[in-house]
């Protein structure tokens, strides 16, 4: 590739005084009009250092200095974009104090990252593999963490104003000794970059070293002028010092490439003859400039063809292309040996589309069969656990005649046992992981006892807290424990209400007045506290603690 012309450097550089040049009609005093050219001068720096990037991807191969090179300018447009933000868009005081601990980023990595590109210049990229110049990232880390929690320590800035009112006003803080290492650090580093670029110019470029030197002079001409002369007097510039040291420091970076210090994009030849690919390399009017001992066979609507996507001149042949500078580069490849494996492939691939259909048949068999079981199980489960008090139901109706006084009795008690099996089959097919919290299962459950008692002739009610945060295990227990008590309750009740407590469930008991009440109650799965005050039975059911 040829070196880069100088229309390039003459575009550039228009471009930039244009930049300039709209920065000077930024305070007009018509709104619109200083927003527009301010906008119109940001875009155009992130343009040119865009297309700089971009450039340098196509003029450079890719080497660790090529990296150093593009991540600096990814940090110069950082740079920008932050002092854009920081004095345009943001507005919260602890954002722009931020923004501006953040504008010291670039200011720390640019010149190190500099300072790595001529170490790795100096070193070259063939010879030592190990990237030891990215230890020098470690005092720029430090120092940015440093200055990142400068609220905490005031090294960088010291605030001579409340921290809740500070945000880098200039005369409301002074400089720490953090800002002093920092400046001390970024002209350290710089120094070093550029008496290592010296010695690697000195007696081999002598043409190269006047670059640099003309850079150099020029970057300190228009920062003294910027300093010393038009920042006093406050005068309307072209440019203040970020855009200077940006494209100044970027011009150093451009003078390094021109002058072949880093590894050139130049060598196609030499590269496509060791490539073992029939190559064909042409003009941009497809004008053969360089060709393979195995030439590329193929028209010229394919070769244009292929700059679209891949053409296929027979079966097997893929043609592609491309453009490169500065022109167009075409290459073909034998893909016969992969169709025959991808024909290979296919046909393995149906039988085992085929086994995985029955496999899947059979998986889908499978899941059903467990399904059924972990039913059955279940209703198995519900079976043994409700075959008591079903087997009391019938019972209760086979000693019982309708035509009897005592039937209505007996019936209401079958009642209130079979609510029990209701309720508790439907506890019994939910699980941990299905049950809501908080729920209503438990009232609903002593609610439906408590109606189906009033056929009894007792009174008895549900009241208070409906929902309770209880495990489904202790669900089951509060319950059981419930309807224990009330089966025992029964002959001698009159009115019962029960609740539920953050503990577990209280039960007040009024039976008949010449009834013994709570003498003997049967045990259950959790303690009861029992309680016998003005002729009522109190009890709590504890959710907590082992059995009762």
């Amino acid at each position: 590739m040829k070196r880069g012309g100088s229309k390039d450097i003459w575009l550039f550089s228009g471009l930039l005084l244009l930049a300039g040049t709209a920065y000077m009609f930024t305070r007009t005093g018509i709104a619109a009009l200083d927003t527009l050219m301010f906008c119109a001068n940001f875009m155009i720096y992130i343009a040119l250092l865009i297309s700089w990037i971009y450039s340098v991807r196509s003029r450079l191969l890719p080497t660790k200095a090529r990296s150093y090179a593009e991540a600096s300018a990814l940090l110069m447009i950082a740079e920008l974009l932050v002092r854009f933000l920081r004095f345009r868009v943001l507005t919260g005081i602890a954002v722009r104090r931020f923004a501006d601990y953040a504008y010291n980023i670039p200011l720390i990595l640019i010149p190190t990252l500099f300072l790595m590109t001529c170490v790795r210049i100096r070193r070259g990229e063939g010879g030592e593999r190990r990237a030891a110049e990215r230890l020098l990232l470690i005092p720029s880390g430090v120092l940015l963490l440093l200055i990142l929690t400068n609220d905490l320590h005031q090294l960088f800035y010291r605030r001579l104003i409340p921290l809740s009112e500070f945000h880098g006003i200039v005369g409301t803080y002074t400089y720490g000794p953090l800002f002093y290492a920092m400046y001390g650090w970024m002209g350290i580093v710089l120094i070093a970059g550029l008496l290592i670029l010296i010695s690697r110019t000195w007696k081999q470029n002598i043409r190269g070293l006047s670059w640099f030197a003309a850079v150099l002079v020029f970057w300190g001409a228009v920062s003294l002028l910027n300093r010393l002369v038009l920042t006093p007097h406050e005068t309307l510039r072209m440019f203040h010092a970020p855009e200077i040291h940006v494209f100044s420091l970027l011009g150093l970076f451009e003078v390094c490439i021109r002058n072949r210090l880093i590894p050139y994009n130049e060598n196609y030849t030499g590269f496509f003859s060791r490539l073992g690919l029939p190559v064909l390399i042409t003009d941009s009017s497809l004008k053969p400039v360089y060709a393979t001992d195995v030439p590329v066979s193929a028209s010229q609507e394919q070769l244009k063809e292929s700059l679209e996507s891949p053409v296929y001149i027979d079966g097997d042949t893929r043609l592609s292309g491309m453009s490169m500078l500065p022109g167009l580069v075409f290459w073909t490849e034998d893909e016969s040996e992969l169709h025959r494996e991808s024909h290979r492939l296919a046909e393995a691939n149906e039988i085992l589309s085929e086994e995985n259909g029955l496999i899947a048949v059979e998986n889908e068999l499978q899941v059903k069969k467990a399904h059924l079981d972990a039913q059955a199980r279940v209703y198995d489960r519900i079976s043994a656990a409700l075959y008591p008090k079903q087997k009391r139901i019938e019972e209760l109706l086979n000693s019982a005649s309708p035509e009897s006084d005592s039937f209505p009795a007996v019936l209401a008690e079958c009642c209130v046992l079979n609510a029990y099996c209701k309720r508790k089959s439907n506890l019994m097919l939910l699980e941990e992981e299905s049950l809501p919290r908080p729920n209503r299962e438990l009232f609903l459950a002593m609610q439906e006892t408590a109606r189906f008692l009033k056929c009894r002739g007792i009174d008895a009610a549900a009241t208070g807290v409906e929902y309770s945060d209880f495990p489904l295990a202790r669900i089951h227990e509060l319950y059981d424990s419930f309807e224990i008590l009330i089966e025992a309750l029964l002959p001698v009740m009159r009115r019962m209400t029960a609740s539920l407590t953050p503990d577990g469930v209280r039960l007040t008991v009024e039976a008949d007045p010449d009834a013994e009440i709570g003498a003997a109650l049967p045990g259950t799965p959790l303690p009861v506290e029992r309680v016998l005050s003005d002729g009522c039975l109190f009890l709590t059911i504890r959710a907590k603690g082992g059995a009762g």
